[in-house]
C-alpha cells in the first residue's frame, strides 16, 4: 500500500490523528495534487485544525476541480473561516458558494450561521426559515408555509 493510499484510508477509516501526518507529508511532496489537498483540509478541519484546514482549501480552490469538488471546498473554506471567526471571510466564500450552486442548501445554512455570527439575527432566520420550508416534507409544517414565511420576514414586529 502507498502513502497516498494509506492516508485515504486513515481518513476513510475517521483515524484523523494518524491520517494528519501523513497528509503533511504528501502535501509537501505534491503541493499541486487537489486530492491530497482537499484531503488533507479535510483531516486538519475533523482535528480543529483550522487555519491549517483554511490554508489547503484554498490551495486546492487555485487548482482545477470538477464541479463537485469545487463546490464542497467552498463549504468547507466557508466553515472553517466561521470557526475561526473570520466572518467577513466565511460570509464572502459561502456568498460565491451560493452563486455558483444556487440549489446546494448546505450553503445556505452555513451562510445563515454567518450571518447570526454577523449580528444579522433577522435575515438568519428568514433563510432558515425558508430552507426548511423548501426542504420539508412534514405536512404540518406545510400547512403553515404561508404564516411561517409572513413571521420569517417580520421577526421584530408586534401587531396590536
Amino acid at each position: 500500500m502507498t502513502l497516498r493510499q494509506e492516508a485515504f484510508r486513515l481518513k476513510e477509516e475517521g483515524k484523523f490523528s494518524e491520517a494528519q501526518s501523513i497528509f503533511a507529508e504528501l502535501v509537501q511532496n505534491y503541493p499541486d495534487d487537489h486530492q491530497i489537498l482537499i484531503a488533507a483540509a479535510y483531516v486538519h478541519e475533523q482535528l480543529e485544525m483550522f487555519p491549517q484546514a483554511i490554508t489547503f482549501y484554498q490551495q486546492a480552490l487555485d487548482l482545477k476541480l470538477s464541479e463537485e469538488e469545487r463546490k464542497e471546498a467552498l463549504l468547507r473554506l466557508g466553515i472553517s473561516y466561521r470557526a475561526v471567526g473570520l466572518y467577513d471571510k466565511a460570509k464572502e466564500t459561502l456568498e460565491v458558494g451560493m452563486s455558483e450552486f444556487p440549489s446546494y442548501n448546505p450553503m445556505y445554512v452555513y451562510f445563515a450561521f454567518t450571518l447570526y455570527n454577523k449580528g444579522d439575527y433577522d435575515l438568519a432566520m428568514e433563510i432558515m426559515a425558508q430552507k426548511l420550508l423548501e426542504t420539508t416534507n412534514d405536512e404540518d409544517l406545510v400547512k403553515q408555509q404561508q404564516l411561517i414565511e409572513f413571521y420569517a420576514s417580520s421577526l421584530d414586529e408586534t401587531f396590536n
